[in-house]
């Protein structure tokens, strides 16, 4: 797992609320970006709506209880660490990485309060934020997207951004050792985001 370089990539694959001329780059550091005005937006550029939204916020300030004991052990992941305060966290995404160094598989979540229009603003920065792939899908009838900066899918690596109200969205990105059939893991891990979210952890 490529660790926080993995994290930084996956941020800004899933961050869509940044426009030209609205952030600045020094030395590779994320910097907080203006949100973009959606008056001008065409629907097109809209996510589905979310129909049963839940409330991730909780989560959001401890993003590594968003798997249970139970879950990481039937995943073969050990406990995760957690990142609420580097520069990525600041940058709008809170999140937490779990890594299996004896399979060399890696997994990251994060939960995208940055974005205050939820999935929409991921569909609105596809151009330039995810040419990589930009695949919309749904996880337990919550709106999805398999995208990311670069197609590593068939090097076992695919990322996921699910819209859980039409204001908050979480993104995961697992590396494996299954090769194109990664996809089918990160959405089987959404789902059990989704099952601990809906529970309250």
């Amino acid at each position: 797992m490529r660790g926080s370089l993995a994290r930084t990539l996956l941020v800004v694959g899933a961050i869509g609320s940044v426009v030209s001329g609205c952030t600045t780059t020094v030395a590779g550091t994320a910097n907080p970006v203006a949100v973009a005005n959606t008056s001008s937006v065409p629907n097109d550029s809209e996510a589905p709506r979310v129909t049963t939204p839940l409330d991730g916020a909780p989560f959001a300030t401890k993003p590594c209880s968003v798997l249970t004991p139970a879950q990481l052990q039937a995943l073969n992941f050990p406990s995760g660490t957690s990142d609420t305060t580097s520069a990525v966290a600041r940058f709008g995404v809170p999140g937490c990485d779990w890594v299996n160094s004896d399979t060399r598989e890696g997994l990251i979540a994060g939960f995208l309060v940055g974005n205050k229009n939820g999935l929409s603003d991921t569909y609105r920065g596809r151009a330039r934020w995810a040419p990589g792939y930009f695949e919309p899908t749904e996880v337990d009838g919550y709106p999805a997207v398999f995208n990311d900066l670069v197609d590593s899918r068939p090097q076992g690596e695919c990322g996921i951004t699910v819209g859980i109200s039409d204001t908050l969205a979480f993104t995961l990105l697992v590396q494996s050792t299954l090769g194109a059939k990664s996809c089918d893991r990160v959405k089987q891990v959404a789902s059990l985001v989704i099952q601990t979210i809906k529970s309250g952890g």
